[in-house]
């Protein structure tokens, strides 16, 4: 049976990918690209904005017109709080939901074999959190280690798509990362939908999870996404002296307004984002932050707008990635009033984007002249003897390296920029 994969979301949509695939794989599919006919087509859904919600209709009408007699599943966020709507549409033969995303594939083979099956297969909210080491497609592995959130943010749906949090027990954690290392991956993501809440329903945190990991020989370590008061003492002291505990953070601001925040219900201040930012460069100075913005919540005026360039202006930080608010059904934040117009939006959005580019560019030349630790991923499609990787700070990078492969450390000088590549060579 030949099967398609389409993934829209997170990176821990993508992990939830990866375990599919690979499992999949195991049971005797032929994995096919996505614009090749299949038998059998997975959409992994998001629905963190409208337009992912769009993305997801899109492409089931898109592989039912590839081929009408294969089956199309939709699985993940948007499958597990829109399925009413999702149950009327023709090309959706089967949707799963966030819970264990495995039993598309029990579908699949059910239907293949002529049995009866509702198109409704969500099951209550729970998160997907496998117990082994998936593996991965890519050179850097990733392990969900958490899955599922216990906050009310005022502008989320995923607490309703993925349920409360709940977490991998450690000895699971320690498993995953050890044979991850075995099979040779020098670079683990751990992730979640709330990382730091890792641990809550097990007795343990996040900065006992990373001492545990740091102190046994293993590959580096790189943190997903964290809010601004998420990085406790302990945990940056750990950060500060084991250099497996890659210099790069990703931080989710989503406003600069004290106003703001507080219309969001986040349970910080900027103030915060100042301070950790700060800090973060005082102990390791070539750390990469990228940071989550979201433009145009309701209510949010010139002023509180200006509170935001003004918070950035004071902190240390990468990249932005910038949000354009989009109204969630079911949310507090879409009953609100004073939305901001799309115009507006726009223009705010496109002001943070050339700030981030010109904080981007100004970080790539100051690595300029340095050494860094670099993972091949894959080989240029133009050049197969020059080499796509990251550094351990982050740093998409180009190296002239032959022989080389996928999961190969190397060590190389950052030497130019040209246009938006960093090139690199060997050291």
């Amino acid at each position: 049976m030949r099967i398609a994969i389409k993934t829209f979301g997170c990176k821990a949509n993508s992990t939830d990918s990866d375990a599919l695939f690979l499992e999949a794989k195991k049971r005797g599919y032929e994995i096919v690209n996505e614009t090749e006919p299949a038998d059998a087509y997975v959409i992994n859904t998001c629905t963190v904005t409208e337009n992912a919600d769009r993305d997801a209709r899109h492409q089931a009408y898109r592989f039912k017109r590839q081929n009408q007699g294969g089956l199309v599943a939709l699985v993940g966020c948007y499958a597990q709080v829109a399925k009413d709507d999702l149950l009327t549409l023709p090309e959706v033969d089967f949707i799963v939901g966030t819970a264990n995303k495995f039993k598309v594939l029990d579908h699949f083979e059910k239907a293949f074999r002529k049995e009866t099956l509702s198109k409704d297969q969500v099951e209550p909210a729970k998160g997907f959190l496998p117990e082994n080491f998936p593996g991965s497609r890519h050179a850097r592995a990733t392990i969900k280690i958490q899955d599922g959130c216990n906050y009310r943010c005022s502008f989320c749906i995923i607490p309703e798509a993925r349920g409360r949090s709940r977490s991998l027990p450690l000895s699971s954690i320690e498993k995953q990362l050890a044979q991850a290392y075995k099979d040779g991956f020098n670079e683990v993501v751990l992730t979640g939908i709330h990382l730091a809440h890792y641990g809550w329903d097990h007795n343990t945190d996040l900065v006992e999870l990373m001492s545990r990991l740091l102190s046994q020989p293993g590959p580096r370590i790189r943190l997903s996404s964290l809010d601004p008061f998420e990085l406790p003492k302990p945990l940056l002291e750990l950060f500060a002296t084991h250099e497996r505990f890659c210099p790069h953070f990703h931080i989710a601001l989503q406003s600069g307004s004290d106003s703001v925040l507080s219309r969001m219900r986040r349970i910080y201040q900027a103030k915060e984002f100042v301070n950790i930012t700060q800090k973060i460069r005082t102990l390791r100075p070539d750390t990469f932050i990228g940071v989550d913005v979201i433009v145009g919540f309701p209510g949010e005026g010139d002023g509180e707008f200006q509170e935001t360039l003004n918070c950035l202006k004071d902190s240390y930080w990468t990249k932005l990635h910038v949000f354009p608010f989009s109204a969630r059904k079911g949310t507090v934040a879409a009953t609100l009033d004073s939305q901001v117009p799309d115009s507006i939006i726009s223009k705010r959005s496109e002001t943070l984007r050339t700030l981030s580019d010109q904080q981007y560019f100004s970080f790539i030349e100051s690595q300029i002249g340095k050494v860094r630790k670099i993972i091949l991923e894959r080989p240029s499609k133009k050049h197969s003897d020059v080499w796509l990787g990251h550094t351990d700070n982050y740093l998409p990078t180009y190296t002239l390296i032959s022989p080389a492969q996928p999961k190969m450390e190397i060590k190389a000088e950052i030497l130019k920029i040209d246009g938006d590549k960093v090139w690199t060579a060997l050291r």
